[in-house]
């Protein structure tokens, strides 16, 4: 007898799956096809306003962050990799490297340093480099101890097409 109920109710939930599988989907698939073109089109959203990392504040405290130095070379990018290496973008003809760029490092805030790249060797090749090359700083070398935190001084070059980011600003820093 308990076998028969044991067959009579998996019958029943097989058939209660099936018929829910065969009809949902299809009436809400319909509604909501009919719904969304008749709602009216979303308003326009405002525009945002750009925010500079030169414009917020250091937490903790009452100084302003550092602004980027217009009388400094621009560079392409910049950002931190592994949480312990500065990579900079800097515009080559082809014969750019590390050893062309004086780098200056300063304590800005407890730890917070600010680098500037100042290039001292001219780049005289004639090579198609859009994307220029990578510098790679490691944070020991620059002086940055663990836990320290990077602002490149140099401003970051807005015009190119493939920059996604127009106001790239980055604080980044090293755990």
């Amino acid at each position: 007898m308990a076998g028969r109920w044991r067959g009579v109710l998996a019958g029943l939930g097989l058939a209660v799956s099936v018929t829910a599988c065969a009809t949902s989907g299809d009436p809400q698939v319909e509604a909501r096809n009919r719904l969304l073109p008749s709602l009216p089109p979303m308003p326009a959203m405002p525009a945002l306003p750009t925010i500079n990392i030169s414009d917020m504040r250091i937490p903790g405290t009452n100084r302003q962050a550092p602004a980027p130095d217009p009388s400094l070379e621009n560079i392409i990018y910049w950002r931190v990799i592994e949480d312990d290496i500065l990579i900079v973008h800097a515009d080559t003809n082809g014969c750019t490297s590390r050893a062309d760029f004086r780098v200056d490092v300063q304590q800005y805030h407890d730890d917070i340093y600010t680098v500037r790249l100042t290039r001292e060797a001219e780049d005289l090749c004639e090579t198609e480099a859009p994307w220029g090359t990578q510098l790679g700083f490691g944070f020991e070398e620059l002086g940055v101890p663990i836990g320290g935190q990077v602002i490149v001084l140099n401003p970051v070059d807005t015009e190119r097409p493939w920059d996604w980011n127009e106001a790239r600003a980055y604080l980044a820093s090293r755990r």
